[in-house]
């Protein structure tokens, strides 16, 4: 009966042994697995080698959600503070599209960031394609978008223009 005390103590032991070898690799697995915040396709990734070390918290690439295309541009301060707002109208001109041949793609402003991050202020815009344009709108795609920020009939820039010149005394050219 001893012998199988024993037998079944140190069986005991083991097994605890097992289990906490168990957690310590379960630990060891979630420290190596790598999680999006969100459900979607990647847009975009670190180039990464076979054998690099990756930091805890290294951005390793961008995911795309699922739902519809957001239009998202990044505008120097002076630009955009004060003079871009919400519902204001824009055009995007896609690089890999001549807007000549395939036209633009209009746009509303959705929000204006508050702040500016990393010497830029974040506008976001909703997309509003004409029906039948032949510019394929899918995520990644490089361009530029203007935003009509003040509408000005071509006379009335003029005598602005001609008012700062006299202003100036002439040696404003």
């Amino acid at each position: 009966m001893e012998h199988l005390k024993r037998e079944v103590a140190r069986l005991e032991g083991e097994m605890a042994a097992g289990h906490s070898t168990i957690r310590r690799l379960e630990e060891e697995i979630d420290k190596r697995l790598i999680r999006a915040p969100v459900a979607g396709l990647v847009g975009e990734s670190a180039n990464l080698r076979v054998g690099m070390t990756v930091v805890a918290g290294a951005r390793l690439g961008a995911v795309v959600p699922a739902g519809g295309l957001r239009l998202v541009a990044d505008f120097l301060p002076s630009s955009a503070l004060g003079r871009i707002r919400e519902g204001q109208p824009a055009r995007l001109r896609l690089e890999g599209f001549p807007w000549t041949q395939y036209g633009t793609v209009e746009a509303v402003v959705s929000s204006v960031a508050g702040e500016v991050r990393d010497g830029k202020v974040r506008v976001e815009f909703i997309l509003k394609p004409e029906p039948g344009s032949r510019i394929p709108l899918q995520h990644g795609l490089p361009g530029t978008v203007e935003v009509e920020t003040d509408r000005i009939a071509p006379a009335a820039l003029v005598l602005r223009s001609l008012s700062r010149l006299f202003a100036s005394g002439g040696n404003d050219r």
